[in-house]
C-alpha cells in the first residue's frame, strides 16, 4: 500500500476504496434479487419445520446457499468497508456512511436468521430483512458519493 500523504497514493487508496464500495453494492444487488426470488417462489407460503440453520437454507435449493453465502461474505466486507473507511478516508460522510452500513447489514443478517429459523414463515423478520437490505443499499451508495473526493466530501 502506498503512502496516503502523497497524491499518488491517496489517488490509489481512494479509487481502491471506491471499487471495494462497487463490489459491495453489486454483491448487495445480487443478494436483493437472490432473496426475493428464494422469499417468492421457494419458501413455502406454510413454513418448515427447521432441522437447523443451514440444513433449512439447503432444503430449499442451491439459489437459497447462494444468497446465504452471499450475506456471509458481504458481513465481512461491510466490517473490511468500515475498517478501511477510517484509514483511507478522512471524510466524515464516508465513515458515517460506513458505520450505518454496516449496522443495516447485520439488521439484515439477524432478519435473515430468524426468518429461517421461524420456518420461513416469519413476515416481520423478513421485512426486517429486506428493510435493512435497502438501508444498507443506500449507505453504501452515501459512502460512494462522499468517497468521490476527500476535499469536496468534507461533512461538518
Amino acid at each position: 500500500m502506498m503512502p496516503t500523504h502523497s497524491p499518488a497514493g491517496r489517488n490509489l487508496t481512494t479509487r481502491s476504496f471506491r471499487i471495494l464500495l462497487v463490489g459491495v453494492l453489486g454483491l448487495l444487488t445480487l443478494q436483493g434479487w437472490s432473496g426475493d426470488t428464494v422469499n417468492i417462489f421457494f419458501a413455502p407460503s406454510s413454513g418448515v419445520t427447521p432441522t437447523g440453520f443451514f440444513s433449512a437454507v439447503e432444503s430449499l435449493g442451491s439459489l437459497a446457499v447462494l444468497h446465504m453465502s452471499v450475506g456471509i461474505l458481504l458481513s465481512i466486507l461491510a466490517v473490511v468497508v468500515l475498517a478501511l473507511s477510517f484509514v483511507w478516508s478522512k471524510s466524515t460522510g464516508v465513515r458515517i456512511a460506513s458505520v450505518l452500513g454496516l449496522i443495516m447489514v447485520i439488521s439484515a443478517a439477524i432478519g435473515g436468521y430468524l426468518f429461517v429459523m421461524s420456518g420461513f414463515a416469519d413476515g416481520g423478520n423478513s421485512a426486517q430483512m429486506g428493510g435493512s437490505f435497502i438501508g444498507a443499499y443506500a449507505f453504501y451508495f452515501i459512502a460512494l458519493y462522499y468517497s468521490r473526493n476527500p476535499q469536496e466530501a468534507k461533512v461538518g
